[in-house]
């Protein structure tokens, strides 16, 4: 049967690194929402005129794409990892959240491009109508990963905190303060105020490093399966005698 060690061979077994991957998947969780927060209240172009809001504070835009690295890299992972936990708990909630949560992720790529090219543009000296014009025809090409990006983050993340309300993953506050961050940071987009949108994904990154403190209280045997046991060649057999 395939993954066994044949007979008579001797086995030679790998080196566990679950609980090395389930410290870092851990780690990782909260990292990137903290970083979407700090995006959200810095980022100009809450007043929807991004050109000149963008020629006025540069180094503010620039600061936001420094921290659109680590959340680039790090919120799918987390998100998985949140997944990961939940599926045991509630498979089939936890089937519906991924459904959403992940492509949700995925489209949030197409966002990073237009500000690059926002400043971009601001710097080879267009000028801010015309930078916001661009804005605006880059959002308007990228209008389905965009759509997919909006509803899939929102709805996974209510979905992922409705799932650990119910399976008691953390405290049934911190649940609820989960389920309506994103509910809550639509809104504050809606109406462009810049520190609501901060708390909304602050208490995103609240309910991801609950979900990571369980992670790290599971045993291993308990988040995955180990290493399969790999047949050593003859001549490693005799070396190791």
């Amino acid at each position: 049967m395939s993954g066994q060690t044949p007979p008579g061979v001797p086995a030679r077994t790998r080196r566990d690194a679950r609980a090395l991957g389930r410290v870092v998947s851990a780690v990782l969780m909260p990292v990137g929402p903290a970083c979407v927060a700090v995006i959200r209240l810095v980022m100009p172009g809450a007043s929807g005129d991004i050109g000149a809001e963008v020629a006025a504070n540069l180094d503010a835009q620039r600061l936001a794409l420094l921290l659109g690295l680590p959340a680039l890299f790090t919120l799918l992972p987390g998100a998985y990892t949140a997944l990961h936990l939940g599926r045991r708990y509630r498979p089939a909630l936890t089937a519906w959240a991924a459904a959403f949560l992940i492509p949700g992720y995925l489209g949030m790529t197409v966002l990073g491009a237009g500000d690059y090219a926002v400043l971009a543009a601001t710097g080879i000296g267009l000028d801010p109508p015309a930078v916001t014009r661009l804005s605006d025809e880059i959002f308007a090409l990228s209008a389905i990963p965009v759509l997919v990006f909006v509803v899939g983050h929102i709805v996974g993340t209510v979905l992922l905190g409705i799932l650990a309300f119910r399976a008691r993953l953390m405290p049934r506050w911190a649940a609820v303060m989960l389920t309506i961050s994103q509910p809550l940071h639509f809104v504050a987009t809606a109406l462009a105020v810049p520190w609501l949108d901060f708390t909304a994904w602050g208490l995103t990154a609240l309910g991801m490093g609950f979900l990571g403190v369980r992670v790290l209280r599971t045993p291993n045997d308990a988040w995955e399966l180990p290493a399969l046991e790999t047949s050593r060649s003859p001549r490693e057999g005799a070396v190791a005698g």
